[in-house]
C-alpha cells in the first residue's frame, strides 16, 4: 500500500436513495478508482448516508493503493439527494468528515454540471420523479423535485397516477373507456378492490412502472393517453419556462428523456443539447476546480 504525499486527491460523490457512487482522481484528473455503496439520501437518513460514503471512500482508496488515513488528503464535492432541504444538509454537515475539504450540493446540481461540462445550462431530469435545475453565473435554481405525490408533476410516477385515476373515473362513468383504462383494469383482474388495495401500498416506483403503458397507448392514439401526455408536456414546458427566462443550453436526462424530448415545445427543443457527462462527472469536475494550486 502506498501513502499519499502532500499532493491532494480529488473525489466526486453522487448519492441517491438507491446507491452512492464515488470517483477518485489525481490533480491531473486521471481516474484512480471508483466504488459504490448503499443509499446516501441525507433527508432519509444522515447516518446511512455517512455510512455509505465511508464505505465507498474506503473501497476507492484501497483500490487505488492508498491507506485509510489518506482520506485526509482528499478534496470532495458530493451531490446528495435530500441536501436541498436545509435542515437535512445542516444535520449531515455537523458530523466530522475527515476529508481535506468537503463541499455539499444536491444530486440535481452535480448532474447539471456534468451534463454541461461545467458550463452554465439547464437540466431537466424526467424519470420516476422529475426535477429541473439551472446554473447561471454561480447561481442555482431548482424547480420541482419535492417528492411524489406532493410534487413531481410530469414524472413517470405522475403518469402512472393519472392512468389509475382515469381508470377509476371510467368505472364511475366520468370518462369514456379506452384501451388504456382497460389495460389498467386488466392488471388488477378488473377488480376495484384489487386496484384500491394495490394503491394503498403503492410507492412512486410502483406508479412509475405504469409510465410505459401510458406512453405505449399514446403512440397508438388512445384518447386518454393522449390527454395525460398532453398534460405532462404542459407541466414540463412550464417548468422550463421558469428555469429558462433567457435562452440557455438544455439537457434532458432520465428514463423518460428520449420520450419527452421530441415532444417539448419548440421554444425549448431549439436549445436541446446532448449531455456531455453524468452527475459523477460534474461532482469530480467541481472537486478538481477546488485544487489549492
Amino acid at each position: 500500500m502506498k501513502t499519499a504525499d502532500s499532493a491532494p486527491l480529488f473525489m466526486g460523490i453522487d448519492g441517491g436513495g438507491t446507491s452512492c457512487r464515488v470517483r477518485l482522481a489525481d490533480r491531473q484528473g486521471h481516474i484512480l478508482a471508483e466504488a459504490r455503496a448503499g443509499s446516501a439520501n441525507v433527508y432519509q437518513s444522515v447516518e446511512t448516508s455517512w455510512r455509505s460514503i465511508d464505505q465507498a471512500t474506503a473501497e476507492a482508496l484501497h483500490a487505488a493503493g492508498f491507506q485509510p488515513q489518506d482520506r485526509s488528503h482528499v478534496i470532495v464535492v458530493a451531490g446528495l439527494a435530500g441536501s436541498e432541504i436545509d435542515s437535512a444538509a445542516a444535520g449531515f454537515l455537523q458530523r466530522p468528515h475527515g476529508f481535506a475539504q468537503f463541499e455539499l450540493l444536491n444530486d440535481g446540481q452535480i448532474a447539471c454540471l456534468g451534463a454541461h461540462g461545467g458550463s452554465d445550462g439547464v437540466l431537466l431530469i424526467v424519470g420516476t420523479g422529475v426535477v429541473g435545475v439551472s446554473s447561471q453565473q454561480g447561481q442555482w435554481r431548482q424547480v420541482s423535485g419535492w417528492g411524489f405525490p406532493l410534487d413531481d408533476g410530469g414524472s413517470g410516477a405522475w403518469l402512472g397516477l393519472q392512468a389509475v385515476r382515469h381508470a377509476l373515473w371510467q368505472r364511475d362513468g366520468l370518462v369514456d373507456a379506452s384501451d388504456l383504462t382497460q389495460a389498467v383494469w386488466a392488471l388488477h383482474d378488473d377488480s376495484v378492490s384489487g386496484l384500491i388495495g394495490w394503491a394503498q401500498q403503492a410507492q412512486s416506483v410502483d406508479y412509475g412502472k405504469l409510465a410505459p403503458l401510458v406512453m405505449n397507448w399514446y403512440d397508438q392514439a388512445d384518447p386518454i393517453a393522449r390527454q395525460i401526455v398532453s398534460a405532462q408536456l404542459d407541466i414540463l414546458n412550464r417548468l422550463l419556462d421558469v428555469l429558462m427566462p433567457m435562452p440557455q443550453p438544455l439537457a434532458v436526462m432520465g428514463g423518460l428523456a428520449a420520450r419527452v424530448s421530441p415532444l417539448l415545445a419548440e421554444r425549448h427543443r431549439s436549445h436541446l443539447r446532448t449531455a456531455q457527462g453524468d452527475a459523477l462527472d460534474g461532482a469530480l469536475r467541481l472537486a478538481l476546480a477546488r485544487s489549492p494550486d
